[in-house]
């Protein structure tokens, strides 16, 4: 294994930790929230809270990591 690979394994190990921690931190959706939560502030105002935040987050690593193990996986087949 060269130093491209060596980094590509590095990069998707972090990545898919940052994932599960993100992941760990958001709240659960009951029910309840997905029923009333439209008419209220929180609803309304969802994408600048914290689970907003993380919502993105977790949107954009998750495509990141698996554009890493796919580009992981040709490098080391090679």
């Amino acid at each position: 294994m060269g130093w491209i690979d060596w980094t590509l394994s590095i990069l998707t190990l972090l990545v898919g930790i940052m994932v599960t921690i993100i992941v760990m931190i958001q709240t659960t959706k009951s029910s309840q929230s997905s029923v009333t939560g439209v008419n209220t502030f929180y609803g309304s105002n969802k994408s600048s809270t914290l689970d907003g935040v993380l919502s993105k987050w977790t949107i954009f690593l998750s495509f990141g990591f698996i554009v890493l193990c796919t580009l992981t996986t040709i490098s080391i087949m090679k």
